[in-house]
Order: C-alpha cells, then structure tokens, then sequence
C-alpha cells in the first residue's frame, strides 16, 4: 500500500511539473521577436528541409520559420539533449493546414484565408479539375493576396449594378459606423476610378460594428490603400471589409455577431466599408436594414 501511494504522490508532483515533456536547451529567448507568419513574407522551404548552420539550435530555426520547436522535435525525431551539427537536414512541418470539408472548393478556401487560388494549386501540386477531397488537409500560402477586396473588370460591375434585383434583396446589413458619407459606391473622377464600397467620416471616436454575423477571415495591417482592414466571411457568398482603421479588437478565427464591436476609429477619419458578392463588390446602399 505504501508503494502505490509513493507511486500516486509521484504522478501528483509530475503532473503539476510546469517543464516540458521533452526538456529543451537552456537557452535565454526574453528578446527574441518572433513575427506573426499569417503577416511577415516568409521564404518557407518548398520541400520542408533546410539544412542546418553552423551553431544554429532548435530554437533558431524555430523562431525563423515561427515554428514550434516541439513540433520540430516530433517531426525529426530528435533525442536530449537536441544538438544541431553543421549541414544536418532539418523536416519543418508546414505551420497552415486547412482540413477540407465537405462541398467545399478552392475559391472557398482561398476567400477563408485571403489568399490565391493560384497559390493554393500550386503550393499543393494540385491538377485540373481541382476536386477536393473532404478531410484531406492542403498547405494554406504564407502570403495574402489582397486583391480579394480589389478592383475587378469594370463592365462586369456595371452590368451587375444595373441588373441587381433590389426586391429579392435580404436587407439584413448594418453600417459598421455612424458617420457622414464621404465617397458614395460607384465610379468618381470621371469614370477613371470606381469605389468598390463607401466612405464613413466619424466626427468621434467610435467603435465598428460587425455589419452582419460571421468568422474573421483576416486582420491585417499596412495594406496598400487599405492601412489595417478586417474581413469578415458571412457565408459562401458574403464577405464583408472594413478598412483604413484605427485598431483591432478581433483576431482570424473568431466568430462575430451581428454588431459586435470589432475595432476602432478615431475622431476625424473615414472608414472603408465594402460588401462583397461571389467576390464582386455591390453597393451597401442596397444591403443595409
């Protein structure tokens, strides 16, 4: 009995041990910076491998390619105490897997993730007809592709702004903001320009408000004309951006309700506000309750 509770007490104490399972290099990382790899352009390995510097540990490649380092153990099979040699060949797991489900197609998942269908094909060596598979999981591109909210063909959009069937219309939007409209949807100077949203000017500090339920599809910030934006996916045909703001109080991933706060704008800035269909931008003017 003595020595099952000797045995009991040791699992206790190993339990609330907060080291890890597999005890790493002591090594001081407090000044390590570590950037977020759904942001930073990193040059991962199209194969996985690299091969290892001199004095390079675990650690080091770890942080480089925002990797964990016990994934790094797992996927190499690496014993204590962890030691590199010089030109060792280094497995890194591919840190963005997207398990695919059922119906779902590339353009699904590259409006998910706000990356290239194109990058999709070829990161996963994907051939025509491009069928996916549910379950199977695919390697999501580093890289964003921001022309998710971009500019698209310019006749397309007018025939598809003169032809919208404003009755069969679900009103369900709201505006992110109260605000003076500043830039209205449509062409401007000229015809040479388009808006592809609206214009919101605040003349407070205000918080923004999820325009309609959905998932967070990506937070991003120093965007070329956009500066920090926010998408939210609504469903397989929805997505709606919020841009040049001011802060963020959401995060990729998370699910928003339907005038949830979101971010923030200060006192005399605009917000842009667009809502997307089937990727073409439409005129919220139209959408909102």
């Amino acid at each position: 009995m003595k020595f099952l509770l000797n045995i009991f007490l040791l699992i206790i104490i190993t339990g609330c041990n907060p080291d890890p399972i597999f005890p790493l290099p002591k090594k001081n990382i407090s000044n390590v910076v570590v950037n977020n790899f759904f942001i930073a352009k990193l040059d991962f390995p199209k194969d996985g491998y690299v091969s290892v510097d001199d004095n390079q540990t675990i650690y080091d490649i770890a942080n480089t390619y925002n990797i964990l380092p016990q994934e790094i153990i797992r996927a190499n099979n690496l014993k204590p105490p962890y030691e590199l040699s010089k030109g060792q060949e280094i497995y890194l797991p591919y840190p963005l897997m997207h398990k695919v489900k059922k119906n779902q197609n590339i353009y699904n998942i590259s409006l998910i993730y706000a990356v290239s269908q194109s990058d999709i094909v070829e990161l996963n060596g994907l051939r025509k007809p491009y069928k996916l598979i549910p379950d199977v999981e695919l390697k999501i591109p580093l890289n964003k592709d921001y022309s998710v909210i971009g500019l698209i063909n310019k006749t397309k959009l007018s025939k598809q702004a003169n032809t919208l069937p404003i009755s069969k219309i679900n009103q369900k939007f709201l505006f992110p903001v109260n605000g003076k409209m500043v830039k209205d949807f449509g062409p401007f100077d000229n015809g040479n320009q388009h808006n592809d949203g609206v214009d919101i000017l605040v003349s407070t500090d205000q918080s923004i408000k999820a325009s309609m339920s959905g998932k967070v599809a990506f937070v991003g910030s120093n965007l070329k004309s956009f500066g920090k934006m926010i998408l939210i996916k609504h469903d397989s045909q929805f997505v709606t951006a919020y841009a040049r703001i001011n802060e963020f109080n959401v995060t990729e991933g998370d699910l928003v309700k339907k005038g949830q706060v979101i971010g923030k704008i200060y006192k005399n800035n605009s917000v842009h506000f667009q809502i997307r269909k089937s990727r073409n931008p439409v005129n919220p003017n139209l959408y909102i309750n």
